[in-house]
C-alpha cells in the first residue's frame, strides 16, 4: 500500500509540477578545470562538484583539459569538451536552447514530438527533435557539423537551410552554408587518406598528412606554384612548396607547405573579391595595393589567413572591405606620399592625389581559437575611427567569456645592420605574441642593409629579392614553448602580382 501510496505522489507530483520543474536542466559530470557563471554574473566560478542546476542565463566554460556533461529531465544529454564555452539560452517543456560560443559538443538528443532542441552558434543553427550529432566552434565563428543518428536541419545566417543526413558533415562560416560531404570511417581518418572537400580552405586542425594530401590535389589547379629545398635562419633544411589556386571564381588562394624533419609548417591566405577574377590572375593581384585618381577595379571584400605547426594555430579575419580614398579622410597618419607605378618602373609623388585602398569594417586576431584584439566599424573612412573589440567577437558579434585586455605593439630591429625586424605584442592579461622577421638566403644567412643599399624602383627590387627569402617566427604564450615557423620564397609572390 506505502508503495502504491509513493507512485501515486510521486506521479501526481510530475503531473502538478509546472513545465519549468520537470524540465530541469544540470551540469550533471565534470573533469579537470570547469567553470560557472550564472546569470548576469560578473565572475566565473570554478566547478567543484555536481549535480548543479543550470537556469536560462547560465554560461559554462571548460579549461584545455576539462570536460563538462550536461544533462536534461528528459534523458537528452550534451558533452563539452575542452577549451569549450556555451550559454542556456533557454530550458522548458517545449524548447531547449543551447549556444555554443567556442570547442566542440556533442549531443544525444530523446526523441521527443512535443519538444524542440537547438544548437546556436555565431553561424549556424542546428534543430533537432531526436537525434546524435556533434557541434565544433572555432575562430571567427566557423562552425562544423557532424551527423551521427536522425535528421538535422542546419541553417546559416542569411537564412539558407540544409537537411543533413545520417553520416553527413558540414561547415558554415560568414560566407554560409557548405556542402554536405561524407563522415570518414575511423579507418579513413587514420590513413589520412580522406579529406572533407567541402572544407573551402585549408583548414588549421589538419594533421600533417591530411594537408599533404589536399594541398596535392589543389596543386593540379594551381595556376603560380613554386617548389625548392633550403636552409632556415637556424640552419635546419626546410622543403618548401608554394601554389596559388582560385577556390571559386571571385577568390584566390595562397598556400605555403614547409617540411622539415622534425616539424610541419603552413600557412594560407584567402580572399575574396569584389567580382569574378579575370583569366589572367596577376590583373587582380596586383591592384590590391590600391590605385591613384580612380579605385581599383578589383579590391577584396573579405580575406582570412591561417598559419599552423598542426598543434598550433593563428588566424585573422577581415570582412566588409570596401575603398576608401586615405589621402582625403580626415586622417593625416594613412596618407600615401609615393605610390608604385608599373608602367614607369617608379614612385610616384602622389602627394595630394586621390589614392583608394581597402578597409575592413570588423577584424578579429586568433591565436589557438582564442580572440586576442579586433576592431568594427560601419562603412569606415579611417581604422582611426574603428571601435576596438572589448566584449564581443568583432566578426559574429557574439558575447566573450570576459573583455580583452588591453594590447600594446613595439617593433625593433636587435642589429641595424641585419634584416631581422620583431614586433612584439604584449597584454594586460600578461600573454603576448611575437613575431620574427627575417630576410635570409637559401643558406639560412640573414641578409644584411647593404644587400638592398641603393635599391629603390620595384623591378631592382623583386630581382634582388629573388636571392632571397622570408622566414617568420611566431612564439606566443598560448604556445606552450612551441612555435610556428614559416619560410615563403617570393618568386610565386613577384610572378602572381602579388609582390610589385
Amino acid at each position: 500500500m506505502k508503495c502504491r501510496l509513493a507512485a501515486l505522489a510521486a506521479l501526481l507530483t510530475a503531473f502538478w509540477l509546472p513545465p519549468e520543474a520537470w524540465s530541469a536542466t544540470q551540469l550533471s559530470e565534470f573533469s579537470g578545470i570547469v567553470q560557472l557563471k550564472a546569470g548576469d554574473a560578473a565572475f566565473w566560478v570554478q566547478v567543484e562538484k555536481v549535480p548543479l542546476d543550470l537556469n536560462p542565463g547560465d554560461g559554462v566554460r571548460t579549461g584545455e583539459k576539462g570536460k563538462a556533461s550536461v544533462t536534461f529531465s528528459d534523458g537528452s544529454r550534451v558533452d563539452i569538451g575542452g577549451n569549450g564555452y556555451f550559454l542556456l539560452d533557454e530550458s522548458s517543456a517545449k524548447q531547449t536552447g543551447i549556444r555554443l560560443m567556442l570547442g566542440a559538443l556533442r549531443a544525444n538528443v530523446a526523441k521527443l514530438l512535443s519538444r524542440q532542441f537547438s544548437v546556436r552558434t555565431p553561424t549556424a543553427v542546428c534543430s533537432v527533435r531526436g537525434t546524435e550529432f556533434q557541434v565544433a566552434v572555432f575562430e571567427g565563428g566557423r562552425t562544423s557539423v557532424d551527423l551521427y543518428k536522425g535528421l538535422l536541419a542546419v541553417s546559416d545566417q542569411k537564412g539558407q537551410q540544409i537537411l543533413l543526413k545520417p553520416g553527413q558533415k558540414l561547415e558554415v562560416d560568414m560566407r554560409g552554408l557548405g556542402s554536405p560531404a561524407e563522415i570518414p570511417s575511423q579507418s579513413q581518418a587514420r590513413s589520412g587518406k580522406f579529406h572533407t572537400v567541402m572544407r573551402r580552405e585549408m583548414s588549421l586542425d589538419m594533421s600533417k598528412e591530411e594537408v599533404q594530401a589536399a594541398a596535392a590535389r589543389e596543386i593540379k589547379l594551381a595556376e603560380y606554384q613554386q617548389g625548392k629545398a633550403l636552409t632556415d635562419v637556424f640552419g635546419n633544411r626546410v622543403r618548401l612548396e608554394e601554389y596559388i589556386v582560385r577556390p571559386q571564381s571571385d577568390q584566390f588562394k595562397l598556400v605555403v607547405l614547409n617540411e622539415r624533419k622534425d616539424r610541419f609548417d603552413y600557412f594560407y591566405y584567402l580572399g575574396t573579391f569584389n567580382k569574378a577574377l579575370p583569366r589572367d590572375l596577376s590583373t587582380a593581384l596586383r591592384q590590391l595595393g590600391g590605385g591613384v585618381g580612380t579605385a581599383p577595379e578589383y579590391f577584396l571584400k573579405s580575406f582570412e589567413t591561417g598559419r599552423s605547426n598542426t598543434k598550433d594555430s593563428m588566424v585573422e579575419l577581415g570582412i566588409d572591405g570596401h575603398q576608401v580614398n586615405v589621402n582625403d579622410n580626415g586622417t593625416i597618419a594613412d596618407d600615401v606620399r609615393y605610390f608604385y607605378n608599373a608602367a614607369t618602373d617608379s614612385f610616384d609623388d602622389v602627394t595630394g592625389q586621390a589614392v583608394f585602398q581597402t578597409l575592413f569594417d570588423k577584424y578579429g586576431f586568433y591565436v589557438n581559437g582564442k580572440l586576442k584584439y579586433g576592431w568594427t566599424g560601419a562603412n569606415l573612412a579611417s581604422y582611426a575611427n574603428a571601435t576596438a573589440a572589448t566584449n564581443n567577437d568583432p566578426i559574429t558579434g557574439a558575447a566573450l567569456a570576459q573583455a580583452l585586455p588591453n594590447r600594446t605593439v613595439n617593433l625593433t630591429w636587435p642589429d641595424v645592420n641585419n634584416q631581422h625586424q620583431v614586433i612584439y605584442e604584449s597584454y594586460d592579461d600578461g600573454t603576448f605574441t611575437k613575431w620574427d622577421n627575417y630576410i635570409i638566403d637559401n643558406d639560412g644567412k640573414i641578409a644584411t642593409v647593404a644587400d638592398f643599399q641603393g635599391v629603390r624602383t620595384g623591378a631592382a627590387f623583386k630581382e634582388k629579392l629573388l636571392n632571397f627569402n622570408y622566414e617568420q617566427v611566431i612564439t606566443s604564450s598560448e604556445f606552450g614553448g612551441r612555435k610556428i615557423d614559416l619560410v615563403v620564397e617570393p618568386r610565386v609572390l613577384i610572378q602572381s602580382g602579388l609582390i610589385q
